[in-house]
């Protein structure tokens, strides 16, 4: 993992997120590059006369991030390589595009859930990142603070996965901290289809040499089922899989992936087929 993106938009949660993310550059020796994307102000009316400056509003967005960049190395304990980068440009489309220019290996960003005003107006650019971006995605909750992922829990639900590249991310992060894996399907009181178990068994024979220890939780809805999960095994971080279709696909739609993650205690990794 050499290169770590941090979209910013310089509040707490970002804040947060940033300073987790500089912990995690230090740990595989990565540079980070703290991207903001800001946007021209829409005019009141046609003849509105405006009042902005280009100019002036990305100087503006610089020395935030520089004073972010500040802040991320007073607190880690050796210092890491940071890099800027402010644009006027939309932020799915210009975080998309930047992400691929620079070959990010993971975006790491923040997320607050305090209220709806909150979620809404912080927490909305997270849920886009999470379906639009092609790379890895780790979302950081408010007061997360890092430490070495000791237990990956994945949660899983043995249905057809087209690709076994995310799963390679998986057995990355399992090498690379020493972690136990930490395998989860919720039982909604479903049963178990030829296919099921047909996946499970590749899923089972592409991760054996980690040796993952295999959880079926029973409970009604997703939330409480990974909850159930990640107080039973004491996980460090949850890998999922927004994207999929299936049962996944269904439960961790977009306003249940907005419950998920708000309501997640620890860092939720957001893997693409």
């Amino acid at each position: 993992m050499k290169t770590i993106i941090v979209p910013v938009d310089f509040s707490a949660a970002a804040a947060n997120a940033a300073e987790y993310a500089g912990n995690l550059a230090l740990f595989y020796g990565a540079d980070i590059w703290l991207y903001h994307a800001y946007e021209a102000p829409i005019a009141l009316s046609e003849f509105a006369y405006p009042v902005f400056d280009v100019n002036e509003m990305q100087k503006a967005a610089e020395y935030e991030l520089e004073k972010m960049q500040e802040h991320i190395q007073h607190k880690l304990r050796s210092p890491v390589t940071i890099h800027l980068h402010a644009e006027m440009s939309a932020f799915e489309i210009g975080l998309k595009a930047f992400t691929a220019d620079k070959k990010a290996d993971l975006v790491v960003m923040g997320l607050s859930g305090k209220s709806s005003l909150t979620r809404l107006i912080v927490g909305s650019n997270t849920i886009k990142a999470v379906y639009t971006l092609d790379c890895p995605l780790l979302v950081v909750p408010p007061k997360a603070l890092f430490e070495p992922v000791y237990r990956l829990g994945f949660a899983c639900d043995y249905q057809k996965i087209e690709h076994k590249h995310p799963l390679d991310l998986l057995k990355k992060v399992v090498h690379d901290f020493k972690s136990e894996l930490h395998i989860l399907n919720i039982d909604f009181n479903q049963q178990f289809t030829p296919d099921m178990v047909n996946q499970s068994m590749l899923i089972f024979d592409y991760l054996v040499d980690e040796k993952p220890i295999y959880h079926n939780i029973e409970a009604n809805d997703i939330i409480s089922g990974v909850n159930k999960f990640a107080e039973k095994t004491s996980v460090n971080w949850i890998a999922v899989m927004p994207r999929k279709s299936s049962l996944i696909g269904q439960l961790f739609n977009r306003s249940h992936t907005q419950e998920l993650l708000f309501h997640a205690s620890l860092p939720v990794l957001c893997i693409h087929e």
